[in-house]
């Protein structure tokens, strides 16, 4: 009785009643799909420990998708993990005041900030705008100047990233393989794992590419970076790599 109650109050409706709630309907359905593809992406965050930081790349990465030519970048991992908060132990020295960095900038530390957080920040909204070689110049100051913050292996994760999107694989290798070496507790660790073998897939060493995906899988059985390693080696297969 109340569908066809229902039926007959919808034909009692002009054309334009009738567009209008036809397009509350859609927009409804289109509000649900987003509200299931938030919260989807929340629990793959979740089972990566990621945090807000990653989100905030994520989501800005997504925004420039279409902007970019860049489309295999894996931007929901890591990318997207979240930002380890925990002391970091790698003691290298504090650069003298006249000492340059890497990128021949002066390091300079902020008072009374022993871990960088504001100059950090700084560097991670420059890769969030996209604009990668300045959040590389950026992120190397801040390791020159506080490089026993808790925030360094976050520091170095995020410099192996602005390389990858730019497409200098081998910095970028480099990158992420210091990352490894250097912070083998950092949370970053799975997803720069993932990474070098993307990058080595990118230069074409598909051996090497193969040998660092299937590390991904066997050191993180069920996890999203393993998923990830998979669908890449399951690619290479089918490409004949």
């Amino acid at each position: 009785m109340g569908n066809v109650w229902a039926a007959d109050s919808f034909a009692n409706l002009s054309d334009k009643q009738r567009l209008q709630r036809l397009e509350r309907l859609i927009s409804s359905d289109v509000l649900l799909q987003q509200t299931q593809s938030i919260q989807s992406l929340r629990e793959e965050i979740s089972s990566l420990r990621e945090n807000v930081e990653q989100q905030e790349y994520e989501l800005q990465s997504m925004k420039k998708r279409q902007r970019s030519l860049y489309l295999d970048m894996d931007r929901r991992i890591n990318n997207a993990e979240a930002g380890s908060r925990n002391t970091v132990t790698f003691a290298a020295p504090v650069p003298p005041p006249n000492t340059k960095s890497v990128s021949g900038v002066a390091p300079v530390v902020a008072s009374g900030d022993v871990d960088g957080q504001e100059v950090y920040s700084k560097a991670f909204a420059l890769l969030k705008e996209g604009q990668y070689k300045q959040s590389i110049v950026a992120f190397e100051k801040f390791k020159a100047s506080y490089p026993n913050s808790k925030y360094a292996d976050n520091a170095q994760y995020w410099l192996g990233e602005a390389s990858y999107v730019s497409r200098d694989y081998k910095k970028a290798l480099v990158e992420f393989q210091q990352l490894v070496a250097q912070y083998p507790d950092s949370s970053k660790i799975s997803g720069a794992r993932l990474k070098v073998g993307y990058v080595y897939f990118e230069l074409k060493n598909w051996s090497a590419a193969r040998d660092a995906l299937q590390q991904v899988v066997t050191l993180y059985p069920g996890t999203t970076v393993a998923k990830k390693a998979n669908e890449r080696l399951q690619r290479m297969k089918r490409e004949g790599r």
